[in-house]
């Protein structure tokens, strides 16, 4: 999750206008006083496979990532719905960011998406360090093959740039609430076809991907995965570019943890430019994403082999409660509100949960918002 902005100054910059880009290098600083703020999502769309019956509906908590590990695709999809104002796929999200070709970036016409590229000159080697960081999944998978559903991890600014190819696909089109449930008959074929067995496979739809996440068998079935994709989603043009900010003090939680078990703390100015760059995107109708610990909302099972849960989630609301800050966040794990830790649990309503700047200060290592 790496990235540069501008550096931290003192003054606000103005506003936006309505459906207009915020600056590439905007001055930030806390909001005086912390005034409430509420960012209005997109309607949602999605449901269950089957559109089981249960309580809360689906359409009234955030789109759920189940069993898979790409929370980061859930966040970066949020991000983008609130922007574009429809619900789009994180599963369409993941898969460009896993396999698009990030040359394709430079050939698009609109001149913002160009000068975002000049102004970022390392995006290509970026996007292929942030692909070369994913994790493979040996679950039911022993000789670790990069499969599309055991990929995991992934970085929001990447995945937000990459969108910009191809258009948006609605999560009606691509459902992606509890991870892969929607699609386990079509995943589950395809690892196991004759199709995925067959040697000697030349496939360009996952030529542009690092070799982390390429082999014979892998890419036989991400790129069946790819064409599942591209039949389903009903593209439409995005209304805006996508161009990503951000800025972190630690690659992910696992080394901002050990940042803090070093020594080598973060500084209190450099905490305060995230929540600045929070605050920043709030006061101009953004929801931004931040990286930070799940274990914030939900105790570590002493089993656990994760000592990190490194978890990424939108901002969507600000508050002021007896003189403190607090902002509301939208958690896509699907878990339960009676899950979450005593204190964190009175918090919760429907996977949206208020956390004090506080506890947000001990694991948040990132901000992503767009411009």
């Amino acid at each position: 999750m790496r990235g540069v902005v501008g550096a931290l100054l003192i003054a606000l910059a103005g506003p936006a206008s309505a459906g207009g880009l915020l600056p590439a290098a905007p001055r930030y600083a806390r909001s005086p006083g912390c005034p409430a703020v509420r960012i209005a999502m997109p309607p949602a769309t999605h449901a269950l496979p089957g559109g089981v019956q249960i309580s809360p509906r689906p359409a009234d908590i955030p789109v759920g990532q189940g069993e898979s590990a790409i929370c980061f695709a859930y966040a970066t999809a949020d991000m983008i719905s609130q922007r574009v104002g429809q619900a789009v796929s994180p599963l369409d999200v993941a898969t460009k960011f896993y396999f698009a070709d990030p040359e394709r970036l430079a050939a698009l016409a609109d001149p913002r998406i160009a000068a975002h590229l000049r102004s970022h000159p390392r995006y290509r080697e970026d996007i292929a360090w942030s692909r070369n960081a994913v994790d493979i999944d040996p679950t039911r998978n022993p000789g670790r093959e990069p499969y599309f559903d055991k990929l995991e991890g992934g970085e929001e600014d990447a995945a937000a740039l990459l969108y910009n190819l191809d258009g948006l696909c609605d999560e009606r089109d691509l459902p992606s609430h509890e991870g892969y449930a929607h699609h386990t008959r079509f995943l589950h074929a395809q690892r196991y076809g004759a199709y995925v067995r067959a040697p000697n496979q030349c496939f360009r739809a996952t030529g542009a991907t690092v070799d982390r996440l390429r082999s014979r068998r892998a890419d036989a079935f991400n790129a069946a995965w790819m064409r599942r994709v591209a039949a389903l989603c009903r593209r439409r043009p995005s209304p805006v570019p996508l161009l990503p900010v951000s800025y972190r003090v630690a690659s992910n939680q696992l080394e901002f943890m050990e940042m803090l078990e070093t020594g080598t703390v973060p500084s209190r100015g450099r905490i305060e430019r995230m929540l600045a760059m929070v605050d920043y995107a709030l006061d101009r109708g953004r929801a931004p994403t931040i990286g930070y610990s799940w274990y914030i909302l939900e105790a570590r099972d002493p089993k656990d082999p994760d000592v990190a849960a490194d978890h990424s989630s939108t901002v969507v609301a600000r508050r002021r409660v007896g003189g403190r800050c607090q902002y509301r966040v939208q958690d896509n794990t699907g878990a339960y509100c009676a899950h979450m830790r005593p204190g964190i649990r009175e918090r919760c309503e429907d996977g949206r949960i208020w956390l004090w700047e506080e506890e947000l200060r001990r694991t948040l290592y990132s901000v992503i918002y767009l411009r």
